[in-house]
């Protein structure tokens, strides 16, 4: 499958990104810092690959995030980490620590320890899950590490000199569609490892100097089908399309990307839905198309 490089992304400068915005005004849920608000004591263990640190409280000064527990990578410096200036239970949070931005996002402790888990080791086109938190308020969050400059259209993970935030709407026609490639391709590469994001929006997008990666994997599963991947494509594209990035010109030739990448299991979805067990490429991608608009 031929590969798209991002090129746009890399002459993109300060004064055409919005990343001057003033965190108070889009992160209304930062909390004061308490000097002293330190815990009682905390007991750490390790293994071959991860650390575990329990920390225990008398009390805390106010509702911020205060870690219970946080497990993370060996080779990640969060030893003595145990408080985010952020409310507990916020939903997602970018935190800036020794050199390197951390991205905390709220979820349930199943899922977190499932995706620490399956998906700590690093794959293409994902975001680099480094971690997990449970927090003395019984919150869970699941860690990734931004590794890179980036940009995003989240203003929630805003964090200047990291994480820029850029608006979709700024973007000229020639970067939307070098953007709805890479999207493609990386869909397309996920449901060909028998994975599904789960929930896509351009939310869950980090745009690097060298391509994209798929942030916020909350929802990331294997599929239950080959052809399960082929529903989520499909969202996928009527999404992109409904926001603008796509045109109808454009959906053809991005169908045709994803069958070859995933043949198999757009054959299986074809006979699920016509009875026919048909090989054909074109008949196929037609039905596709017909069923995305």
């Amino acid at each position: 499958m031929k590969k798209t490089e991002y090129a746009g992304l890399k002459v993109l400068d300060e004064t055409s990104l919005q990343h001057e915005l003033d965190s108070t005004k889009h992160d209304e849920q930062n909390l004061p810092r308490f000097s002293k608000d330190v815990p009682d004591g905390s007991k750490k263990k390790e293994n071959q690959d991860n650390i575990t640190v329990e920390y225990w409280w008398k009390k805390t000064e106010c509702d911020n995030i205060h870690f219970k527990e946080i497990t993370f990578k060996k080779n990640e410096n969060l030893d003595g980490v145990f408080r985010l200036n952020s409310r507990d239970g916020s939903d997602s949070i970018s935190f800036a620590h020794n050199n390197a931005v951390y991205i905390f996002r709220n979820t349930t402790k199943e899922i977190a320890k499932a995706i620490f888990n399956t998906y700590s080791a690093s794959m293409e086109g994902l975001e680099n899950i480094v971690g997990w938190v449970a927090t003395v308020l019984g919150n869970y969050y699941l860690i990734s590490k931004v590794e890179k400059l980036s940009w995003c259209f989240d203003k929630r993970l805003v964090r200047n000199g990291a994480i820029n935030y850029i608006d979709k709407d700024t973007m000229d026609e020639g970067k939307k569609k070098e953007l709805f490639d890479l999207i493609i391709q990386n869909i397309a590469l996920l449901h060909s490892r028998g994975h599904v994001l789960g929930n896509f929006t351009i939310n869950s997008l980090l745009l690097l100097s060298d391509g994209i990666r798929f942030t916020d994997l909350r929802g990331l599963r294997e599929a239950r089908t080959l052809s399960y991947g082929i529903e989520e494509f499909k969202s996928v594209m009527q999404y992109l399309f409904a926001i603008g990035l796509v045109e109808s010109d454009d959906v053809y030739y991005s169908i045709a990307l994803y069958h070859g990448a995933n043949e198999q299991a757009c054959n299986d979805w074809y006979k699920e839905k016509t009875g026919i067990d048909s090989k054909d490429e074109l008949e196929i991608t037609n039905k596709m198309e017909e069923e995305i608009f």
